[in-house]
């Protein structure tokens, strides 16, 4: 139940309108940005989007039918100009889907996550949004969700989808919170029925302790990436991935009929993360007997996310429709 704080959060920005990608003239929904902690930094905030033509009268989203979906963005855990904003283009995408009854999908609202980062290199880190370490970046995002949930959004039923290391946080959001220190957000969170790791980052130690053919290069940035967002130990970058992570499934609690269902997202001009990341996942995943699909897109690590309005919204409308991804 939100509380008196979360109320005055909430009420903190107004109602924008949303038009689509292409026609600034027609409205497709409704967002604001707002943050989900009292005395919030700058990254502990989010944006929401409900669908309609119509202004909404409440502060909170209104109960629609549908469901609802949760993005986490990626940035090696650390880049300043990839937000929660850079989910806009697929939004707005979505929206237009369900303004024009693409399918049967009923589409609830949407939500972007931000959350603190690690020192980018050349960025003074004296200010805390941006001075993050483990569990920080997995705290905000918990508490995120934890927001949204209290004021009746996401509550069941739900997808979570994070790209590159927001696929790591979203699997990290389905672990149980006490992994990372959180014990007092235990039973806090209704965890979402279906994962999508978009270009995921799932063995950090592996990959930097043995690269891939034709990765090679990249060992280095990943092992400074990994240290300013996880310290040193090697042992601990093993604990926080899912791919090498201990006994984590059973943790997952799915709430819908069939839930905890995975769908692994890999594009095919990805120079920065191999597919041997989403083959690693998809193995562990199996084998405790999680449905997995896999999807493919074109471009680069990035574009996924920078042409939003295209692949990515379509993979994402599919999964919201639950039309048959999960058969391979």
């Amino acid at each position: 139940m939100a509380s008196s704080s979360d109320e005055s959060l909430w009420a903190s920005a107004s109602w924008t309108a949303t038009p689509t990608n292409d026609d600034q003239s027609l409205t497709i929904g409704w967002q604001k940005h707002i943050p989900f902690l009292p005395g919030s930094n700058a990254l502990q905030t989010l944006t929401i989007w409900t669908p309609g033509s119509s202004s909404p009268t409440i502060a909170t989203p209104p109960p629609l039918p549908g469901h609802w979906l949760i993005f986490i963005h990626g940035g090696a855990w650390r880049d300043p100009a990839i937000t929660a904003s850079s989910f806009q283009p697929a939004a707005a995408a979505l929206l237009l889907k369900h303004h024009n009854q693409i399918g049967s999908t009923k589409l609830a609202g949407l939500a972007s996550l931000n959350y603190r980062l690690s020192p980018y290199p050349g960025r003074p880190s004296s200010d805390p949004a941006y001075a993050a370490r483990h569990p920080d970046h997995i705290s905000d995002v918990l508490h995120g969700i934890a927001f949204l949930q209290r004021a009746g959004v996401a509550t069941g039923g739900y997808v979570l989808a994070g790209h590159s290391c927001g696929a790591t946080l979203a699997f990290q959001a389905v672990m149980s919170p006490s992994r990372w220190g959180l014990g007092r957000l235990e039973g806090m969170i209704t965890h979402p029925d279906v994962v999508v790791g978009l270009n995921g980052l799932y063995d950090l130690a592996g990959f930097v302790r043995s690269p891939p053919a034709g990765y090679e290069g990249l060992r280095e940035a990943y092992e400074e990436f990994t240290r300013g967002a996880f310290g040193a130990d090697e042992e601990v970058w093993r604990a926080v991935c899912p791919a090498t992570a201990e006994e984590w499934v059973g943790e997952w609690k799915g709430e819908g009929e069939g839930g905890r269902r995975v769908v692994l997202v890999q594009s095919r001009g990805d120079t920065l993360v191999p597919r041997g990341q989403l083959e690693g996942m998809r193995g562990v995943l199996e084998g405790e007997g999680v449905r997995v699909g896999d999807m493919e897109a074109e471009g680069g690590h990035d574009e996924i996310w920078e042409r939003g309005e295209g692949r990515m919204a379509d993979i994402l409308w599919e999964v919201l429709g639950g039309g048959g991804w999960c058969e391979g």
